[in-house]
């Protein structure tokens, strides 16, 4: 005579879920830090690649960055494409976002479904520009050949890194950005939405905001930057103010976050 098959009571079953229950709430932020923390080293990933790029550009013209350019498949991004072995985004690039230029978008921010041609993106959203999208913007005091905006900035010429190599290992070059780069000052505001959703003309084209389109609360109160030396890191909004943007560039202390 067999013995009887004991099953498992209501209660025990209860039991269980309960247990499973708490397990998930324990687990779940730890999974969530996981996350985020993984993203943020694709994130840093992504600027050594652009980073070295810009490095192999500067090598192959004459240690220049390239000019500063409002014309299609002449910007930075279009211009960094062959050195990440994506030479067909240089023109075409809405046609090869996907694969290598990849780089170009942190993973914290997806791309807006929107019909305009430009505009600002957010600390969750992309930017677009001349047919490119992303999330980094450039340290624009390392182009000095620029004919477009130079001339906005009177008395500041001697902020230009002339030669890249003027530039010391510790200079930003790209960081997580709402636009597509900037001209940041000691003394520009820190923007009143770290979200960056105000957007334009919440960060206007002028000495004063410049730093704001750098300082959005992409990585909890952080960016990530990369660097002259291809290296990339980690940087607390309050230190975006310590770098060294410029060739003349203080740091300033007097900074607070809203």
């Amino acid at each position: 005579m067999t013995a009887p098959r004991r099953a498992f009571t209501l209660i025990e079953l209860l039991v269980v879920i309960a247990i499973i229950a708490v397990l998930m709430a324990v687990l779940m932020p730890a999974l969530g830090y996981v996350r985020k923390h993984a993203r943020g080293s694709v994130c840093q990933s992504n600027l050594r690649q652009l980073c070295l790029a810009m490095n192999l550009y500067a090598l192959d013209h004459e240690d220049r960055t390239m000019p500063f350019s409002h014309q299609a498949g002449e910007y930075w991004f279009h211009q960094l494409a062959p050195y990440l072995n994506a030479k067909d985004y240089k023109n075409h690039p809405q046609e090869h976002l996907r694969g290598v230029m990849e780089v170009a978008f942190c993973p914290m921010t997806k791309r807006q479904e929107r019909s305009e041609a430009s505009y600002y993106g957010t600390a969750s959203l992309s930017w677009r520009f001349l047919g490119g999208e992303g999330s980094y913007g450039l340290n624009l005091w390392l182009q000095p050949n620029d004919p477009i905006y130079r001339k906005d900035l009177p008395g500041q010429q001697q902020n230009f890194f002339e030669k890249y190599a003027d530039a010391s290992g510790a200079v930003p070059v790209l960081g997580d950005c709402v636009w597509v780069g900037g001209w940041p000052y000691a003394a520009d505001k820190v923007p009143a939405d770290l979200t960056g959703t105000t957007g334009y003309p919440g960060y206007p084209h002028g000495q004063g905001f410049f730093m704001g389109r750098f300082c959005v609360d992409r990585h909890k109160t952080a960016v990530n930057l990369g660097f002259v030396d291809t290296h990339a890191a980690r940087v607390p909004l309050l230190e975006l103010w310590s770098q060294r943007w410029h060739r003349t560039f203080a740091p300033n202390p007097n900074v607070t976050l809203p």
